[in-house]
Parts: C-alpha cells; sequence; structure tokens
C-alpha cells in the first residue's frame, strides 16, 4: 500500500469532512420536515378531535329538541295554535339535522372516491328555486331580503344534485351569517360556455388571512363553547369538492364587514348532454305549507 503523501491525507480529511458536513444539513432539513409533518398530523389530529366533538352536539342537539317537542305535541291537543308552533319548532330542528347528515353523507363520498358527476341538462332557475325554499322559515325569521336574480329560462349541462347541495350550503351560510334585516342576492349567468352561480350576502365578511382555511374540511372560524352559529365545517369543503368533480371553480369575494361573495363556475361537460335533469331535491323535509305560518 502505498503512502499518502501530507497533502493527500488532508485533502481526504476535506473531503470526509465536507461529506459529515453535508450528511449533517441533509439530516437537519430531514429533521424539519420530519417535525413539520408531525405539527400537520398533530393539528389535524386536533382539528378532527374538535369536529368530532361538534359534530355530537350539532346531531345531539336537534334530536333532543325533537324528542322534548314531540312530547309537548301529544299534551296541547286542546290548542290547535300551539300545536302548530310546536309541529313547527319539530319541523325547523329536523330541516337542520337533516341537512346536516346530508352534508356528512357526501363528505364520506368525497372522501371514499364515490362522488362522480351525473350530467343532465338542468333547469338552473328551478334548482335555485327549489334550494331558496327550503330556507323561506329561516329567511322569514330573520326578515332578509332575498334577490333572485337568476337569469330566466337559463338551461345548462351539468349535475342537478352536486349544483343543489353547494347552492344550499352557500345559501345556508348566507342566511345564517346575514344580520336581521340584511339582503341575500343569488344570481346565475351562462358566460362564454361557463355558467356563474354567486350568492352574496351582508354579513361580517372574512378577512384575507382566512380565506383559505373556510374551505378545509372541519375547519370552522367560529369554534368554542362560544360560537354564535350552527355547522360543523363541512359545507363550504364539500363545495369547493363538488366545484371541482364538476372541473370548475369555487371563488370567494369578500372584506370584512362588507359581506361575502361566493362565486361557482362550472364548465360543460366535455361530453353531449340531451336527458333533462328531474327536479333535484336530496332533503328528507320539504317545506309545509301548514307550518309556515309560524
Amino acid at each position: 500500500m502505498s503512502k499518502l503523501t501530507d497533502e493527500e491525507l488532508i485533502e481526504e480529511i476535506r473531503q470526509r469532512f465536507e461529506f459529515n458536513r453535508n450528511a449533517l444539513t441533509d439530516l437537519r432539513a430531514v429533521t424539519r420536515k420530519l417535525e413539520e409533518m408531525n405539527e400537520k398530523l398533530q393539528e389535524s389530529e386536533r382539528v378532527k378531535s374538535h369536529f368530532l366533538s361538534n359534530i355530537r352536539n350539532e346531531i345531539n342537539n336537534p334530536l333532543s329538541a325533537i324528542m322534548g317537542l314531540s312530547g309537548q305535541l301529544t299534551a296541547c291537543r286542546q290548542d290547535p295554535e300551539l300545536c302548530l308552533k310546536t309541529a313547527a319548532m319539530i319541523y325547523a330542528e329536523a330541516f337542520n339535522l337533516d341537512f346536516q347528515l346530508q352534508n356528512i353523507f357526501m363528505a364520506a363520498e368525497l372522501e371514499a372516491g364515490d362522488a362522480v358527476p351525473d350530467y343532465a341538462r338542468v333547469d338552473v332557475p328551478s334548482v335555485i328555486s327549489g334550494c331558496l325554499d327550503k330556507f323561506s322559515r329561516r329567511i322569514a325569521e330573520k326578515q332578509l331580503e332575498v334577490r333572485n336574480e337568476a337569469a330566466a329560462g337559463l338551461v345548462f349541462p351539468t349535475d342537478a344534485q352536486k349544483v343543489e347541495i353547494i347552492v344550499s350550503n352557500l345559501l345556508a351560510n348566507a342566511v345564517e351569517f346575514s344580520p336581521a334585516g340584511g339582503t341575500v342576492t343569488v344570481t346565475a349567468a351562462e358566460r362564454e360556455a361557463l355558467l356563474e352561480i354567486a350568492v352574496a350576502d351582508t354579513g361580517p365578511g372574512i378577512a384575507a388571512a382566512d380565506r383559505e382555511a373556510i374551505f378545509d374540511r372541519f375547519r370552522q372560524l367560529d369554534v368554542g363553547t362560544t360560537k354564535e352559529h350552527r355547522g360543523h365545517g363541512l359545507g363550504l369543503s364539500i363545495c369547493w369538492s363538488l366545484a371541482e368533480l364538476l372541473g370548475g371553480t369555487l371563488d370567494l369575494d369578500s372584506r370584512p364587514s362588507k359581506g361575502c361573495r361566493f362565486v361557482l363556475m362550472l364548465p360543460r361537460p366535455a361530453v353531449e348532454v340531451n336527458v333533462r335533469a328531474q327536479d333535484a331535491n336530496l332533503f328528507l323535509f320539504d317545506r309545509g305549507d301548514e307550518l309556515e305560518r309560524f
């Protein structure tokens, strides 16, 4: 074995030192990545834990109310007006529970990858009117002004049920967050082969820093035991996912104290669609005329 010169020995030491330094740098980078992943996993677990706790309340509270009110209903047979008022309250709680459950079912379908588009020629104004009807009681309670500005006769090839879910969730948010006496505006039109549906409200708006978070599944900006608004943080994430599933986008224009305007843009499907959609109605509870008096 030949003997290394001093220069060769120094070069060998330098190379090994450089190798070790690079390895240490790589190790630190990997460690940082692992720490970041761990933080994200912990945050994800916290969010899901909060979601499970919240959804328990969102299901238990209406169920408890329905059971309690049903008991009262059996005891008020001598007072027809009280019976109708109690029945209206049961309806409101049942509708809210049904709405929450439909979102949970759709979230599970999206998570499992089972959701697929079912295209048909959709009467868009009819879908929007149906969605507005579902919230007519809450709209009346809050004395909201509703402006339905959907283009008359607008027929567009898309998935009626998924559009209904998106619009219903956007309306639910608009109605919930608008102040009493506020305004909710719905527009729909075809622009350059795209279906544009917008839902605007006069609520508190959303800060720029929170705009991405509202589309995260299980995420709510209003959390804790003192939160003012119902919901479990699935609605907007479902809207976002369904818009993507249909090849479209869902955008938000909002500033604090200036309200929100969500804009859904959907393209025409690549395949030709000749079938006309049936009137979509995913919700078990439709508007009851007798109950609407209260």
